[in-house]
């Protein structure tokens, strides 16, 4: 079974039909004429037989489940036995990955600034820490059309789970949890884990970079939702000479488009200047956890404006 990251068929039932041929007997009798006596007794007649119906082709067998590990990935790190140096291995009881359903994303720093994304909506602070308990410091906000002070309260259950609510606006209290610490957690990076090529696939909002092994890094957006932008910045360790998974993006984009129908989104939505939380993110290879994982660059950044850019960009080869 996978583990929780930040993401059977039945076998077709064959029906043989079986026809079954009945046949009848037919006699005739003749008449009688003048005084004649009764005709001849005509023979049964034999049976005809259908001939018997072919049997059906036996389905094909299903193909084995591919339980190897898929080329290219790597094995999956144990929250149970943490990498060496990692946030699960030598972070406190909160800071570290906590995800949420489709986009409930969320990042918790050592120092307890904390940035979250909704399915609709992301919220940006830091928690006050007593112990175990959290409460939102009066700088939490929540942005979305505009911006909310938010409240609230919980608890962390060490390195498993975030709990509690939060309020913002005139809304009522609403469920903040549970937040499920996530395996990446139990993996250890560095300043070169996030050298090379990323990128993802989508045609409405295409985004590559290259990251070089200072952190700095360069490249392009295209698609009908973010425009065609060229991009710089840095990806830094958020606690540099350490190992666990946690580093600041910042990004800036210039309109790179020659027609204004491309024009750069990140650009029309304030300055072109985002930072925020990234981490490497684990994307199952498989069905099975033993399929293994690939390796992605995800980062939660926000203008100064408010606009919140969400993204996750598949390490290649």
């Amino acid at each position: 079974m996978k583990q929780k990251t930040v993401g059977g068929c039945p076998k077709p039932l064959w029906i043989a039909a079986t026809v079954l041929a009945a046949s009848v007997g037919v006699t005739a009798c003749g008449g009688g004429g003048g005084g004649g006596g009764g005709g001849m007794p005509m023979l049964p007649i034999a049976p005809v037989l259908a001939p018997a119906p072919a049997p059906a082709p036996a389905p094909a067998p299903a193909p084995a489940e591919n339980r190897d590990p898929v080329p290219g990935s790597e094995p999956s790190p144990s929250l149970s036995a943490p990498q060496a140096g990692s946030t699960a291995a030598v972070g406190n009881d909160s800071e570290g990955i906590y995800a949420a359903g489709v986009r409930g994303l969320a990042f918790v720093g050592a120092d307890g600034s904390i940035a979250r994304s909704f399915t609709v909506g992301t919220l940006w602070g830091s928690l006050k820490l007593t112990g175990l308990d959290w409460s939102f410091n009066p700088d939490t906000e929540f942005s979305f059309l505009s911006v909310s002070q938010v409240t609230g309260s919980g608890t962390f259950a060490p390195k498993k789970t975030m709990n509690g609510t939060y309020a913002y606006g005139t809304r009522d209290p609403a469920d903040f949890g549970p937040l499920t610490y996530t395996i990446e957690n139990a993996l250890a990076v560095s300043q070169a884990s996030v050298v090379g090529t990323w990128s993802n696939n989508d045609s409405s909002l295409g985004v590559t970079v290259q990251v070089d092994d200072k952190g700095v890094f360069t490249g392009t957006t295209s698609g009908v939702e973010i425009g065609q932008c060229t991009l710089s910045g840095t990806v830094a360790l958020a606690q540099p000479g350490s190992a666990k998974n946690m580093y600041a993006l910042k990004l800036k984009a210039v309109n790179a488009a020659t027609a204004s129908k491309d024009d750069c989104q990140l650009t029309l939505a304030a300055a072109g200047s985002y930072v925020g939380p990234a981490a490497i993110g684990l994307v199952p290879a498989g069905v099975f956890e033993s399929n293994g994982y690939f390796r992605s660059l995800m980062f939660l950044i926000r203008s100064n404006t408010g606009a919140t850019l969400l993204v996750g960009l598949r390490k290649q080869p």
